[in-house]
């Protein structure tokens, strides 16, 4: 009975992500104008034109390197419709399927299938993302891939997740930095998977464009940063703080708060590394890679904390259904459904400041949970 009720379980949670994609896909053929499909679809188109692919803007645009035009190209050629739902289909498949993986890190040695209740807690985090078809949640997929290989030492399975998922978006050079400086296997590959990723945009294009089109993405991610750290609408602490209390954060001094951030999360993926085996240790990597992202990017928006879903989900059912600890599963439970409910919760508690603050309170909190649990916890992710 119990074996049936777990395939049960697994079944009524693969519907769910199922139900994801078709829900998202039906608003799109209603109407795509909340959908930024055309800024990856135009990208795409003209690159292999030999056009130019950055708008210079700083606010809106394409944003990341020239590969992930490249790798969006299969979707731009197909029409509008059929593109944006193949899309979904290969984002919401991708997440759902490494989040499966990612729980297994747990499931594997307790005997228990977290998946179901990962499901439930993800897919309302990641609704957003999904119906919008941003690049963030097949980046979070591939992130979460690479950090379940290097928990089972698949070297060059996870260098090529690495390169894969710095080429849809370069946020997740935060985690190649991470892996590659506390496992030493990983450092050199690596550091090849980047150059072979830095290479690939020469066999698709003259190599004079290539090399016009990289000056020129770094130039736009210098004048998106600015805009990011000046600009109203972004949703890190920093704006945040600016919303709600006035305070503006010297550019300068954000500059050295995200230095000293990223010391930080070293540090602490090295502790977890002599902590805890290397699954326990894949969870808080990956928790403290994407918690660093929220914390520090000054191009976070509240679609950019799908990146957390992973992380509240697994703890939320660690907490449930291994530890029994039903006082931390609501108080993520609280935060998940801040995420999910942010903006009606901004316009009660806060109705004339901007509605961007509590995104990052809750990304505050999940960071001291996680850092609390990284102490705390001897492999009892793994071990009960």
């Amino acid at each position: 009975m119990a074996q049936a009720g777990e395939k049960r379980s697994e079944w009524i949670s693969w519907a769910g992500w199922a139900v994801l994609f078709l829900a998202t896909s039906a608003i799109i053929l209603h109407d795509s104008s909340r959908s930024i499909f055309p800024i990856y679809q135009y990208a795409a188109l003209a690159w292999f034109k030999g056009q130019q692919i950055y708008e210079m803007s700083g606010i809106g645009g394409f944003t990341y390197f020239p590969q992930a035009a490249i790798l969006f190209s299969p979707f731009a050629i197909l029409p509008r419709a059929a593109g944006e739902m193949a899309w979904r289909l290969v984002s919401i498949g991708a997440i759902a399927l490494s989040l499966r993986s990612f729980g297994s890190l747990v499931a594997e040695r307790s005997g228990k299938n977290l998946f179901p209740l990962m499901t439930l807690v993800a897919i309302p985090i990641v609704w957003d993302c999904a119906r919008n078809g941003q690049a963030t949640l097949l980046m979070t997929a591939v992130m979460l891939m690479a950090v379940v290989d290097v928990s089972r030492s698949r070297w060059w399975q996870a260098t090529l997740w690495l390169a894969l998922a710095v080429a849809i978006k370069p946020l997740a050079i935060v985690l190649v930095l991470l892996i590659a400086a506390i496992d030493r296997p990983m450092t050199w590959r690596a550091l090849l998977g980047m150059v072979l990723l830095a290479l690939f945009p020469f066999l698709t294009q003259r190599p004079g464009y290539v090399v016009e089109q990289y000056v020129t993405c770094l130039q736009n991610m210098a004048i998106s940063a600015h805009v990011g750290v000046a600009a109203h609408g972004w949703t890190s602490p920093f704006t945040a703080l600016r919303a709600v209390t006035g305070i503006d954060v010297p550019e300068k001094l954000q500059t050295l708060m995200r230095l000293a951030g990223a010391l930080g999360t070293l540090m602490l993926c090295f502790v977890s590394r002599r902590r805890h085996d290397a699954a326990t240790s894949a969870i808080f990597l990956f928790s403290l890679a994407a918690l660093y992202v929220m914390l520090f990017s000054p191009r976070t928006e509240n679609n950019t904390y799908a990146m957390l879903s992973p992380v509240l989900a697994l703890f939320l059912a660690r907490a449930v259904k291994i530890e029994g600890r039903s006082g931390e599963a609501i108080l993520l439970g609280v935060m998940a459904l801040a995420l999910v409910a942010s903006r009606p919760i901004e316009r009660l508690l806060a109705p004339h400041a901007e509605l961007i603050w509590l995104s990052p309170l809750v990304a505050v909190c999940l960071a001291v949970y996680v850092i609390v649990k990284l102490f705390t916890v001897q492999n009892k992710i793994v071990h009960s």
